[in-house]
Order: C-alpha cells, then structure tokens, then sequence
C-alpha cells in the first residue's frame, strides 16, 4: 500500500514554518491591508494633484496612478507573507527565481511596458495626435501600457505595439501649428509665365484655408512636356482635413483665375512620328 501522506509537501519540506494563525496575526494581516488601501488612495491624490499640475491628461493620470498602485500591493503582499511568519530571505529567493523566468518569458511584454512608460514620459505624440508609423497613418485614440491605438484616416483601427513606435520612426503630421501643402498646375508655353505665377500667388493670399505667416511661394518647378509647372506652396492648419481642403481650395481658385484670364492650362501632348 502506498502511503500518500508522504507525497503531499509540508511548509518544513519547503523550508518554510508553520504558520500558527491566531487573533493578533488576524489583526496585523488586516492593518496591512488597510495600510496597503489608504497608502494607494494617497498615492492616487498625489499622483493626479501632480499631473494636473503640469497640465497632464487624464491617460496619463490613469496610468500612473496604474502602475503606483502595482507598486503598492506588491509590497503589501509581501508584508502579508511576514506577517504570516514567512521569512523574507527564502521569499526573496523565490520572487528573483519567479522574475527571471518571467523576464525570458514575457520579454517582448515587458519592452512594450517599458515602452510606453517612455512615451508617456518623453511625449513624443499624445492623443489626438496624428502620426505615421510602419506605413500606418491616423489620428492616435488611445496609449496604453502594451500597445497604442491609432484610428486610420479611412476608419480602420490599427493597433501598434509601443516597442515598435518608441525604437521606429515615427512622424508626427500635428507637432506644430502649420504644415506646408503643395498644388502643381502647368501653363502652356506661349503664356506669360509672370502673370500666370502673380495669379497663383494671388490664389494663395485669397483661400481662406491659407495661412498669411509663413508666407507661401510660387516657384517654376519644370519645363513639362506639355507645359511649364509651377508649384503653389502654402501653409495651413496640421491636420489631414485641412491639408486637403487647402490644397483642392487653391485647386478650384486657381483654376478659375487662370480661366478668367484665359490662361492655357495644357492638356499632355503627344507627337507620333509614322514611317512609311
């Protein structure tokens, strides 16, 4: 007959002693917890009073105050385990153990943790945001700890681990208050090239969607096969909707100038040489 009582470990088996639970280790346990609640709660205080300060938002709040709370009930664990007489030395054995297997395990985990520690710090875009990265582009919704999530500009939610946007690059269409948009029209090469670049500039300084500072430009930019190119350079509002309001504003204006004007704006030509 087999004894099974000599297959179930005991706490001595494990190096651990016996824990003999009476009414003062009851009441310790649940000072600790207490103590464990109220630390978060003013952790949590602390962490909003000093975020709003630097005029924070509310994800990083939330995030912070995330990880602080992590932070705290693991310390409370483990003065729970003390309480409950488990020694310390052996606990700090096991926990190193238990994390460096997990580090192996779960590294891509933690460098996507890392990583979005780094970009709620350093800011290099925040919600609201509209950035490209590994030839995804949109407006970004959410940074979370793991991943951040970027709706696109054709409705599609993309979701991009923070490893990838914290070590690729990144660009960011709404750091600054102006972006440069570019139309290209042709004229054909019997027209006064003057005239035709004092219209554009004209067009330029008249769309409403047009920026007066910086000031925009009108520069020939190709002798076409068809036409001269000129290129209508102007500044407006960083957003995607913006950009292409601008650009088919000065599009639609420029075009009716040049008409009114009687302005050629070329169709492609070409010439076909035939052998007999």
């Amino acid at each position: 007959m087999i004894n099974t009582g000599t297959l179930t470990p005991s706490l001595s088996d494990l190096g651990l002693p016996a824990v003999s639970v009476g009414p003062e280790v009851v009441i310790a346990a649940a000072a600790v917890v207490v103590a464990g609640w109220a630390v978060n709660k003013f952790s949590d205080y602390l962490i909003a009073k000093s975020i709003k300060r630097r005029h924070g938002d509310k994800h990083v709040i939330k995030t912070s105050q995330r990880i602080s709370a992590y932070a705290i009930y693991s310390l409370t664990a483990v003065a729970l385990l003390g309480v409950f007489g488990v020694p310390l030395a052996a606990l700090g054995t096991m926990v190193g153990l238990i994390g460096l297997g997990l580090s192996f395990a779960l590294k891509d985990m933690i460098a996507n943790f890392i990583s979005g520690l780094l970009i709620m710090i350093n800011r290099p875009f925040k919600i609201g945001d509209q950035i490209e990265v590994s030839g995804e582009s949109g407006t970004v919704r959410d940074i979370k700890i793991r991943a951040s999530e970027i709706k696109t500009y054709d409705g599609r939610k993309v979701i991009v681990p923070n490893s990838v946007l914290y070590s690729n690059t990144v660009i960011n269409n709404t750091a600054y208050d102006e972006r440069r948009f570019e139309v290209v029209v042709g004229v054909g090469y019997d027209d006064d090239v003057e005239s035709a670049k004092e219209l554009a500039m004209g067009t330029l300084e008249e769309a409403e969607m047009t920026e007066d500072n910086p000031e925009p430009e009108v520069l020939v930019d190709e002798l076409g096969g068809s036409s001269v190119n000129l290129k209508l350079r102007g500044w407006t509002k960083p957003s995607k909707a913006n950009m292409v309001k601008a650009s088919s504003e000065v599009t639609q204006l420029v075009k009716d100038k040049y008409d009114d004007a009687g302005i050629d704006i070329p169709y492609p030509i070409r010439t076909i040489y035939m052998e007999e």
